[in-house]
């Protein structure tokens, strides 16, 4: 199994989209917050880095998706080959106090 990225020719123009021929793998770092990992072409198999050995592989056909929660890394390959991006919610949005809390100071020349 090749664990070398795909030349940039082979790449989706988009950061967060790979395509994953057969046995090429790519790793999903840890980001802050929760993400989810669509298949949108193909067959991906996934698992959680340094997750163990119980850990459990999760297989994904096109149109599927998986939770990626926040703090974990993945290891994904296409199976024989994929399409997959990552996705991410936006930031909650601050109601009331927080909000305006975040907006302080005011600014300059605001009346």
């Amino acid at each position: 199994m090749s664990t070398q990225h795909m030349p940039a020719s082979h790449q989706p123009a988009a950061p967060w989209e790979w395509l994953l021929g057969t046995a090429q793998v790519t790793r999903v770092a840890a980001a802050k917050r929760p993400r989810w990992l669509s298949v949108t072409d193909g067959q991906a198999w996934l698992t959680q880095s340094g997750a163990g050995p119980h850990a459990a592989d999760v297989w994904l056909q096109a149109g599927q998706r998986h939770l990626l929660p926040a703090g974990t890394e993945w290891v994904v390959e296409g199976w024989p080959q994929a399409r997959v991006v990552v996705l991410e919610a936006p930031p909650p949005r601050l109601s009331g106090a927080a909000a305006r809390w975040r907006a302080w100071p005011p600014a300059l020349g605001a009346v």
